[in-house]
């Protein structure tokens, strides 16, 4: 992996994320309740009844690892780990090829998530209002849903990485069409065109 520092930082951290994720997703009773659990042998039914929380404490260590190792920026400009004092962490170098190696990725972003997102971006931004979401090929649109039926902009949340862009009022499938070519020429849309929020 030849990446800088704040972007392996951001690599490991999306995917410690995606495992909290799922972890606080993950319905406890269903799992202790599973049909045929106890026909497992002890080692795998402890294993599995006690998942949710191995992951969450794991993912917890992880966390503080990432604290103590996130990037620094010097008043020269110079970028290094906090925690090492080098520009290329050798803990989060190692980290980030176990989470390879173990295949660990992001989850996929899914409607409920996307509306989430949507919502504390009006919060934080703009002000509460009900949302409109339509899911598309690369994640979803969501919009203010106003007296007049025309939203001033509307939002697109990625599935894959969860990044929440906003976008001038376009037509759905013009706004899904510019999207595409956004992401095939991988640059940070220009204001007008959308910017990430």
């Amino acid at each position: 992996m030849n990446h800088t520092h704040g972007d392996l930082h951001e690599w490991v951290r999306r995917r410690v994320h995606a495992a909290v994720t799922d972890a606080l997703r993950a319905d406890g009773e269903a799992i202790a309740a599973l049909p045929g659990l106890d026909r497992l042998d002890a080692h795998t039914r402890d294993f599995v009844r006690n998942a949710r929380r191995l992951v969450l404490a794991c993912a917890t260590g992880l966390t503080a690892v990432l604290e103590a190792h996130r990037p620094v920026t010097t008043s020269t400009g110079r970028r290094f780990c906090r925690g090492c004092g080098v520009d290329h962490c050798p803990t989060l170098r190692r980290v980030a090829e176990l989470l390879s190696v173990h295949a660990v990725r992001p989850a996929a972003i899914d409607r409920a998530e996307a509306w989430r997102r949507a919502d504390a971006y009006l919060r934080r931004v703009h002000r509460p209002s009900p949302l409109g979401v339509q899911e598309f090929e690369h994640g979803f649109v969501a919009w203010p849903v106003t007296a007049s039926g025309e939203p001033d902009f509307l939002l697109v949340i990625d599935r894959h990485t969860g990044r929440l862009s906003c976008w001038p009022s376009l037509p759905l499938q013009t706004l899904i069409r510019r999207y595409r070519a956004h992401l095939a020429a991988r640059v940070v849309p220009s204001p007008g065109t959308g910017t990430d929020a």
